[in-house]
C-alpha cells in the first residue's frame, strides 16, 4: 500500500514542478541552515569535553576582594598544585601551566634558522594525565620528567622536520636553548580552551624547581576522585588558601580566596581576567539554536501554505478518488507520503550542499564543521527523526484538508477549496516575514554597535601606531632601538609598555596614605617616559612625565617618593577634584607617590566594561611592547625604516609587527561573528519566505487568471493588476513589520545591555529593515504578475 503511494505521490510531484521545485528549494535551504547551526552549537557547547573524566577537571582562579571590591583572575601561584597534592585527598592529580605567549613569543631553530613562535607553554609531567591527547610518538609517562625537554604537536614537528614521527630524540633550539624533544601529540582541537604548538618542562623555569606562593602567573588544575563532595572539597581549599596567603594578603588590605570551575565551564561560563582564550557568552547559542528552529519552521510553512492553496488544482483528483472507493485514511496516506518525498529530497539535497559549502562555513564562522558527526549513530537517528517530523509537519494539515474534500463539491466548477484555511495560510505568511524582518533587525543592530565600537573615541590614538613584542634579554638594546628610530625618523615617537593599550589588566592597590584615605584596586599600567606621546593621551591636568623621574624599582630602593599619572576615574574614586590633585600624595601599591599629572579617562578594556581607575607609572624594566607612532601617510616607508633597525639591533629574532587598531578589532571577534552569522541567516530566512510568497502568488494569480484578462480588455494596465494581486499581501506584510518592531525593541535592549557603552539605535533601522524586506517582496508579487498579465486573454478566456 505504501509503495502505491509513494509511487503515485512521485508521479504527482514529477507533474508539478513549480510546486515541487520552490518545495524542495526552500527545505534544503532551510534544512542546510539548521545543520550548519546545529553543528556549531555541538562545537561551542562541547569544548573542552573530548579529554577524559573531563567531567571531574575544576580549574582554580583566585578572587582579590578590597573595600568592597573583587576582582577574579585566573592565574594562580606555582605553588598551588603541589600542595593541592600534598593535603587535599579529594584531588586525584593536578597540573598547572604557564602560558610563556602571555610574556613574549620565543624563537624555535630547527637546523633551519629562527622562526618566531607564540604558542608555547611550560607545563608539568602531570599535564597529559588531565589533557590527554593522542600520543603519536614517544614514551607514555617519560614526556617531561626532566629540564629541557619539550612536547610537539604534530602540525608544530611538521614545521620544523621532514619526518615529524621519527623525531623523537631530537634537539631544538628554544631562545638559544636546547631542548631535547621527547613526544609528538596530536594537535589541540579547536573547540579546546587550550591552544599550544610547544609544550616544554615546567621544572626548567625557576619555579618549576622551587614552586612560589607568589608571583601569580599560572594556570592551574585539577581532577578530583570521583564522587566528590564539593562543598568539603571548597572548605578543604579555603583552609589552606587562609594557611598559606590569608595573613600575608591581609597586611596588604586584601582578602583572598580560591575559586574553581568546571573545565567545560570555562569557555561559556563566567569570563576572568587574564584567561588563555576570549570566552563566548551562552546567550549566543541560545540565539543561534532559536534561528535554527525558526528556519526549520519558514521552510515548513512554505509547503503548508502552497498545498493548501494548491487544493483548487488537486480538487477533481481528489473528489474522482473518492468517488472511486478511496476512503479518507488513503487519501491521507498518499497526501502524506508527498510530504516525506519532499522532506526526503530536503535532507538528501542538503547533505550535498553542506559537504560543498564547509570550507566557506570554517572562513566565515571560525569553526569546523564536522560533518561525520551527522553519520555516527546519534546523528544519523537525529536526521532520520528530523525527516519525519518535517514531513508530517509539512504534510500533516494540507493532508486533512486535502482528504476531508467533499466529493460533490471538489468535482464541481464552482469549487473554492483554495479558501479553505485562509486564514491559517495568511497567518503563517505573517509569520515568516516577522522572522525574516526581525532576523535583518537583529543584524542591524549587532553591526550598528560593532561600528560604533570601532569609531568610538578611545580616548587614544590607535591610528598608525604599531606595537613590537620584545623577550626581556632584549631589554639592553632596546633604549638603542628607540635612539635609532629617532634618529632615522621612522617613527613620530616610540615607547615601551608591558601591555597593549586595548586591554590592561595588572592589578594594583591605592592604600590609605599621604593625602588619601580612600582603599581600592587599581589597574596598572608600567611604561617609559614617552607613552602619553606615542599614544596621544589627552593630559587634562598637571606634566608629563620626564626624564628624571625615577622608576618604580628604583623609588622602592631608595625610598623615594615617584610620580604617577592617574585617570579621571582614579582621581573620583579618591574623591578628588582633578585640579587640586596634582602634587598631592598617594599609597601606591605599599610606595608613597606623588600625583604629577591626570589624563582624560580612556578605555584599556573592552567596551562591554565601565572605565575603571588607572595609575600609569615608570618602570620599562617590566615592559615587553615597543610602541611605534608612525608619520601620517602609507606605513610601508617607515615599517621598512624600522625592519632595517630592529635587525640591525636584533639579526637573530624576525620582525613581527601589529597594528593597534586591527588588534583592538580582534577583541570583538565574538561579537564580529554574531553580526555575520545574524546577517547570512537573515538573508536566508528572506529567501526562503519569497520562495513561498512566490509560490503563493503563482497560485493566486492562476486561479485569477480569466479577472486578470478581463481587467486587461477593460484596459488595466500591469501597475492596476500588481495592486489588485498585491494588496491582501502588503496588509500581512504591514502586520508582520509592526509586530518584528517589538522584536527589535526587546533585542536592542538585550544585546545592547552587555555593554557598558553603546550606540544609539534610531527609527531609520527599523525603517531600513522593513523597506529591504518589502521591496523584495514586491518584486517577488511584481515578477509573478507580469507573468500572467502577459498571457493572451484570448486563449485565457476561450473557454468562457
Amino acid at each position: 500500500m505504501w509503495k502505491n503511494y509513494f509511487k503515485v505521490s512521485f508521479r504527482n510531484l514529477m507533474k508539478r514542478k513549480l510546486y515541487t521545485g520552490i518545495n524542495i528549494l526552500g527545505l534544503t535551504v532551510a534544512i542546510v541552515s539548521f545543520l550548519a547551526i546545529a553543528l556549531y552549537i555541538y562545537h561551542e557547547a562541547t569544548y573542552d569535553s573530548m579529554y577524559s573524566d573531563s567531567e571531574r577537571v575544576v580549574r582554580f582562579a583566585q578572587k582579590f576582594e578590597r573595600s568592597g571590591e573583587e576582582q577574579v583572575v585566573a592565574m594562580t601561584p606555582s605553588a598551588l598544585v603541589p600542595a593541592l597534592m600534598e593535603e587535599i585527598e579529594e584531588v586525584e592529580v593536578a597540573t598547572l601551566i604557564f602560558d610563556y605567549s602571555i610574556f613574549s613569543s620565543v624563537l624555535i631553530d630547527g637546523g633551519q634558522g629562527n622562526r618566531e613562535e607564540s604558542k608555547f607553554a611550560f607545563v608539568d609531567e602531570n599535564f597529559f594525565e588531565i589533557f590527554n591527547l593522542e600520543l603519536l610518538a614517544g614514551a607514555e609517562g617519560k614526556l617531561l620528567t626532566e629540564p629541557n625537554q619539550i612536547v610537539l604537536t604534530y602540525s608544530a614537528a611538521q614545521r620544523y622536520f621532514q619526518r615529524p614521527l621519527l623525531t623523537v630524540g631530537s634537539t631544538i633550539k628554544v631562545d638559544g636553548t636546547d631542548y631535547q624533544v621527547t613526544g609528538i601529540v596530536s594537535d589541540f582541537p579547536s573547540n579546546s580552551h587550550l591552544d599550544f604548538d610547544f609544550l616544554a618542562s615546567f621544572i626548567t623555569t625557576r619555579h618549576g624547581k622551587d614552586p612560589q606562593w607568589s608571583p601569580a602567573n599560572y594556570y592551574s588544575y585539577a581532577k578530583l576522585i570521583p564522587n566528590t563532595d564539593k562543598e568539603v572539597f571548597a572548605g578543604k581549599l579555603d583552609q589552606m588558601v587562609e594557611k598559606y596567603l590569608g595573613e600575608q594578603l591581609r597586611s596588604y588590605g586584601f582578602e583572598v580566596a580560591m575559586l574553581f570551575q568546571p573545565l567545560t565551564s570555562i569557555y561559556l561560563g563566567d569570563s576572568q581576567l587574564k584567561e588563555m582564550k576570549p570566552a563566548s557568552d551562552i546567550k549566543n547559542l541560545y540565539i543561534f539554536g532559536s534561528v535554527a528552529i525558526l528556519l526549520i519552521i519558514i521552510g515548513i510553512i512554505n509547503y503548508v501554505n502552497l498545498a493548501t492553496a494548491e487544493s483548487t488544482e488537486r480538487n477533481k483528483e481528489v473528489g474522482l478518488r473518492k468517488v472511486l472507493g478511496a476512503g479518507r485514511p488513503q487519501l491521507f496516506g498518499q497526501l502524506l507520503s508527498e510530504s516525506m518525498i519532499l522532506s526526503t529530497a530536503g535532507v538528501l539535497f542538503s547533505l550535498l550542499v553542506i559537504y560543498l559549502l564547509k570550507g566557506f562555513f570554517m572562513d566565515f564562522s571560525g569553526v569546523p564543521l564536522r560533518l561525520e558527526l551527522l553519520f555516527s549513530p546519534l546523528g544519523f537517528s537525529l536526521m532520520i527523526a528530523l525527516l519525519i517530523l518535517i514531513g508530517l509537519f509539512s504534510g500533516f494539515y494540507p493532508a486533512i484538508v486535502l482528504s476531508g474534500l467533499e466529493p460533490l463539491k471538489a468535482l464541481g466548477k464552482k469549487f473554492t477549496g483554495a479558501n479553505e484555511g485562509g486564514w491559517l495560510r495568511r497567518g503563517l505568511v505573517v509569520f515568516q516575514f516577522f522572522v525574516s524582518i526581525s532576523l535583518l533587525l537583529a543584524t542591524f543592530i549587532v553591526k550598528k554597535q560593532l561600528d560604533y565600537m570601532q569609531t568610538v573615541n578611545l580616548g587614544y590614538d590607535r591610528e598608525q601606531v604599531i606595537a613590537l613584542n620584545f623577550h626581556y634579554n632584549m631589554m639592553e638594546k632596546v633604549s638603542s632601538f628607540k635612539n635609532e628610530v629617532d634618529r632615522t625618523g621612522a617613527a613620530q615617537s616610540v615607547s615601551l609598555s608591558n601591555s597593549l593599550p586595548i586591554f590592561i589588566q595588572a592589578g594594583y592597590s591605592v592604600s590609605p596614605g599621604g593625602d588619601n584615605d580612600k582603599d581600592f584596586m587599581i589597574t596598572g599600567f608600567a611604561v617609559d617616559h614617552d607613552i602619553l606621546q606615542t599614544l596621544s593621551l589627552n593630559l587634562i591636568a598637571g606634566t608629563d612625565f620626564s626624564k628624571q623621574d625615577i622608576n618604580q624599582s628604583e623609588a622602592y630602593e631608595s625610598q623615594s617618593e615617584m610620580n604617577i599619572i592617574f585617570n579621571e576615574a582614579a582621581i573620583k574614586e579618591m574623591g578628588w577634584e582633578v585640579e587640586e590633585s596634582i602634587g598631592r600624595k598617594v599609597n601606591y601599591n605599599g610606595l608613597i607617590c606623588n600625583i604629577k599629572g591626570v589624563v582624560q579617562d580612556f578605555y584599556f578594556n573592552s567596551l562591554h566594561h565601565q572605565v575603571g581607575p588607572l595609575a600609569i607609572f615608570i618602570q620599562p624594566s617590566e615592559a615587553n611592547w615597543i610602541l611605534a607612532k608612525l608619520p601620517k601617510g602609507s606605513p610601508n616607508e617607515s615599517i621598512t625604516k624600522l625592519e632595517e633597525v630592529w635587525k640591525g639591533l636584533f639579526p637573530d629574532r624576525p620582525f613581527t609587527y601589529r597594528f593597534l587598531d586591527e588588534e583592538y578589532d580582534k577583541m570583538y571577534q565574538a561579537e564580529m561573528k554574531v553580526s555575520s552569522i545574524f546577517g547570512v541567516f537573515a538573508g536566508i530566512a528572506i529567501f526562503i519566505a519569497c520562495m513561498g510568497l512566490f509560490g503563493l502568488v503563482s497560485y493566486v494569480a492562476m486561479r485569477r487568471t480569466r479577472e486578470i484578462s478581463i481587467r486587461k480588455v477593460l484596459g488595466a494596465d500591469a501597475i492596476d493588476v500588481l495592486k489588485v494581486l498585491s494588496s491582501d499581501f502588503f496588509v500581512l506584510l504591514t502586520v508582520s513589520a509592526i509586530m518584528a518592531v517589538g522584536f527589535g525593541l526587546w533585542f536592542k535592549g538585550i544585546w545592547l545591555g552587555g555593554f557598558a557603552y553603546k550606540t544609539d539605535i534610531s527609527l531609520s533601522i527599523y525603517l531600513l529593515s522593513i523597506l529591504m524586506v518589502l521591496i523584495i517582496a514586491i518584486l517577488t508579487i511584481g515578477y509573478r504578475t507580469l507573468k500572467v498579465f502577459a498571457l493572451n486573454p484570448a486563449k485565457t478566456l476561450k473557454d468562457d
